[in-house]
């Protein structure tokens, strides 16, 4: 993303918790990190979501682990964006959401309505075995 003009893109943290723009002054709606966006977006892990196909197998656990966060106290936790599988939207704009991971044909984007960091979403995480 700096390299394609997005300068003060930030790395991603350690924890796996994804990439947080948030204070660093980046515009998503911009032209800039849009057209960056388009030409990196293939560099998320797992080669980003339009990279695999996601098996049946794959979407049963992802549906199944985003009923475990809800069921666990995460109240509006998502469902899996399956990227094979319309209704889909892989131009998510990062400003709304605190997390997006993507890999294996699916995207988990993460509202900024729900605090990743929180002890309640670490406790559900861990039960639930999501890594996020």
């Amino acid at each position: 993303m700096r390299a394609h003009g997005v300068t003060n893109f930030p790395d991603p943290s350690g924890s796996g918790g994804g990439i947080n723009i948030s204070g660093t002054g980046i515009n998503p709606r911009s032209p800039a990190f849009r057209a960056a966006q388009t030409v990196c977006f293939k560099l998320l892990p797992g080669g980003g979501p339009n990279s695999h196909t996601a098996s049946a197998a794959q979407i049963r656990e992802a549906d199944a682990t985003a009923q475990c966060m809800r069921e666990h106290g995460v109240t509006g936790f998502p469902d899996p964006i399956i990227s094979n599988k319309p209704p889909y939207d892989l131009n998510l704009n990062p400003a709304n959401y605190s997390s997006i991971e993507a890999g294996g044909g699916m995207i988990i984007a993460i509202p900024r309505s729900i605090d990743a960091q929180s002890p309640a979403f670490e406790n559900a995480a861990k039960a639930c075995k999501f890594s996020g």
